[in-house]
This record gives structure tokens, sequence and C-alpha cells, in this order.
């Protein structure tokens, strides 16, 4: 069976959306000098907040199984979202601390030199946490993925088990380029990812990830949600766990469910289990804010049907003032709409493809929410937090594959996220006039 390097994930995210305006105080260390390009210290890297993704590995065939008759010739990849958020969160942070600097208002794009471009760009100080079912893994599927984030401090941190499969699912385009997708031999049951996804990776796993790191931490996991989520929701336990939500200073959850696929809403069942997830993260926060003495901002990053169908409630209000010693933040993902800052919109940019249309566009949600929740939460205004988002997600869109981690991709990035600042820029001055 031919392997092949590449990242897919869950089927929705695209590139990106996101609500509110609050600043967070940002303790570490931002360094947006080209003197500083290649002297990643680590007293420096240390000071500077730790980022943790947890999220899901699924193997995708490639294929409409109806069709392929050899499995020899399906094409297998890794996916599942977490290596995509995690290239979400190094790009984010790579872009902003050495390719962008700020004079005043205005960021403008850094090009690298042309014989700095043979090294790779610096690791970032981001690890990245996954389960894994050793029924179907292999040391070939471990290395494959640890080429494809050569940028995480450690390589990716893989919790194990011995009774499970990794999740494995059929994924393909119809003739009108809809991406379809089906579990293969229940994968999404109890052998699979509704065994495997419980409580991995744990609190402890975590704890022990961060471990000598003095810093701030910033976790950020991949969360099923809604009325009956894969692995009985039990992927969310660490965001319970008292002696780790001591440690952390902010927190994201991407929640994952999915709309009916002929209206395109969440049902009130799934709405409920979503804003619950998120009131008891939040209860969790606001009580290690109260032992630490300090404020957190838990960031939420649902796709737009999500966000909608939590909207609906007359109930549910974006920030809860029930628990004051926390801000929560929403950022949107809203398709190849773009984002919203406050109610203004950050447009997307303009994609770098043949027709100006994604070449594959999975994995891009995840790839935004990883890069948001990475820069707010370690200095960055809403508003850069999105615009820096918003641009890796539509870098990701512009490849087949997880792009590489090269400077020509960062300064695509770069060039991507200066694009939207203009935008932006340019309709605040018609706005005013």
């Amino acid at each position: 069976m031919k392997i092949l390097v590449l990242v897919s994930t869950t089927i929705f995210g695209v590139v990106t959306g996101f609500w509110p305006p609050h600043r967070l105080d940002y303790f570490g260390l931002r360094s947006r000098s080209r003197s500083n390009l290649f002297f990643a210290a680590d007293e420096s890297r240390e000071r500077s907040p730790r980022v943790v993704v947890v999220g899901k590995i699924i193997l995708d065939q490639y294929g409409d199984p109806c069709r392929v008759q050899n499995n020899d010739d399906v094409e297998v990849t890794i996916g599942g979202g977490g290596p995509q958020a995690s290239w979400g969160a190094c790009a984010g942070l790579a872009v902003r601390d050495h390719l962008l600097t700020t004079g005043g208002e205005k960021n403008q794009w850094v090009p690298v030199r042309e014989e700095d471009r043979a090294t790779l760009p610096p690791k970032q100080n981001v690890s990245f946490l996954a389960p894994i079912g050793l029924k179907n893994w292999s040391l070939e599927r471990t290395n494959a993925l640890n080429s494809l984030l050569p940028m995480l401090q450690t390589p990716p941190i893989l919790v194990p088990s011995n009774d499970h499969i990794t999740p494995t699912i059929n994924i393909w385009h119809d003739e009108n380029e809809v991406v379809n997708w089906m579990p293969v031999n229940g994968s999404f049951g109890d052998e699979g990812a509704g065994g495997l996804w419980m409580n991995r990776p744990s609190a402890q796993d975590i704890l022990d990830a961060i471990m000598g790191h003095e810093g701030d931490v910033v976790l950020h996991a991949i969360l099923e949600a809604g009325d009956n989520p894969t692995g009985k929701g039990l992927d969310a336990l660490p965001f319970f766990n008292a002696t780790l939500m001591n440690r952390v200073s902010s927190a994201g959850i991407e929640p994952i469910v999915f709309p009916d696929e002929t209206t395109g809403r969440v049902s009130n069942e799934d709405r409920m289990g979503v804003s619950s997830l998120i009131r008891r993260v939040e209860a969790s926060l606001s009580e290690s804010c109260i032992g630490n003495e300090n404020e957190k901002m838990l960031v939420v990053s649902p796709d737009r049907p999500c966000y909608s169908a939590l909207l609906s409630d007359d109930n549910f209000s974006c920030n809860s003032e029930e628990h004051v010693c926390k801000t929560t933040e929403f950022a949107v993902r809203d398709g190849a709409k773009g984002s919203f800052v406050n109610e203004s919109i950050i447009p997307p940019a303009t994609l770098n493809t043949p027709d100006g249309g994604p070449i594959n566009p999975t994995g891009a949600g995840n790839a935004y929410a990883g890069a948001y929740v990475s820069c707010r939460a370690s200095g960055s205004s809403a508003e850069e937090a999105a615009i820096l988002a918003n641009a890796v997600g539509a870098v990701v869109c512009e490849y087949d594959n997880l792009p590489p981690w090269t400077w020509e991709v960062l300064d695509r990035v770069a060039r991507a996220a200066c694009e939207i600042k203009d935008e932006v820029r340019n309709r605040a001055v018609l706005n005013d006039a």
C-alpha cells in the first residue's frame, strides 16, 4: 500500500472568522527584529508561553470506495486536524515574530534574504499531543508524522493504546468537488475512536509534556462535542483537572459538531451539547483564576453553523457574566467569507492558485484555530490574531498536502497577512469618509 505524507482533517474547516476585542498582557518576549531571526535563545523561549496543541490523528484513504478496485492503489495519508492545528500555531507565531514589523499601525512584509533560504525557519515553542491505536500504526507512520512537523519544539508526543486502532476513513471528492467521507472497519466504534479518544491524552500526559517549563502555558484542543460525541466527550477531561488548569494561562477549544447535510444547520440537541461543554470549561478555568488570583482567557473556535446555533439560544451569552475572572472570545470560522472583528469583516486573502480557488481546503479551519489561539494568547490583539490566522488558513488551502516548513511558505503567509491588513485599513477609511 502506498504511503504518502499528507495531512487532512475534519472535513468542514476552511478559512475563518472570529469575534471579540479584548487585550491580553503578554509576559514573555516577542522578537520581531531581523537581527534575532536565527537566534531563538533557550532563555527567551522558556520565558515565552508554551503552546500545547491536543488533537486527533486519522488515517485517510483517498478515493471513492465504490470505484477503487485494488487496495494497493489507495493513497493513505495522516490526517485528523491535530497536525494542521499544530502547523497553524507555529506558522502564525513565526510569521508574526520574524517576518512582520510593527510601525505604528502598519505591518510590512520583511523579505527573507536569498542566502537565508537554505536554512529552515526556527522551531517554535509548540508541543503536539495525540492518541494513536497501535493495532494499525507503524514506525513508518511515526516517522512520516515527524517529517510533517519539524518546527515543533519536540517531535509529536503520541499517546498509544494496544487495545485500539487509529481511526481510518475513506475520503473523496464527487463530481461537484464536494468532500465525502465514511469510516472504515468500525473506526469510530469502541475499538476505534469511540474508545481511543476517551481521556487520551490525559491531564497527566499534558503535565508531563510541560514539565520543566516555568513560563505560561497555552492549552488548545480539538474536542468532540454535541449531543452524542465520539468517545463520550471524555477527550475534554483534561480541562477539568485542577492541577493542569492551575498551570494553564489561556485555553482554546475547537468544538467539533456536524450540521445537517440538507439544512446546513446544527441540531438543537447538538447545540445544547456544545453550550454545556463551553460553560463547563469556563467554570473550570474560572476556578483556577480564583486560585491563582489572575485573569485568564478562553478562546472558542467553532465553525459558523455551530456559532449560529449557539446564538439562536436567547439564554446563551458569548461571554458569560457568571464567571467574572475569565474572558471568553469566539473565533468563528466562516469559510471563504473571512472573519469578523466586532461587527467588521476581516476579509480572507486572495488564493495564489491557478483559478483562485482552494486546491485542498481540508484542515484550513484547524490551522486557523491553532494560529489564532497561539497568537492571541501571546500578546496579539484580536484583529492581529485574526489577520494572521486568516493568512495561515488561506495558505493551507493552496497546497494538496500540509505546506512545508520553509521560508518561502512563511513569506507567502506574511504577504497574505499584509494583503488582509491593507484591505482592513482601506475599508476603515471608506467607513470613516
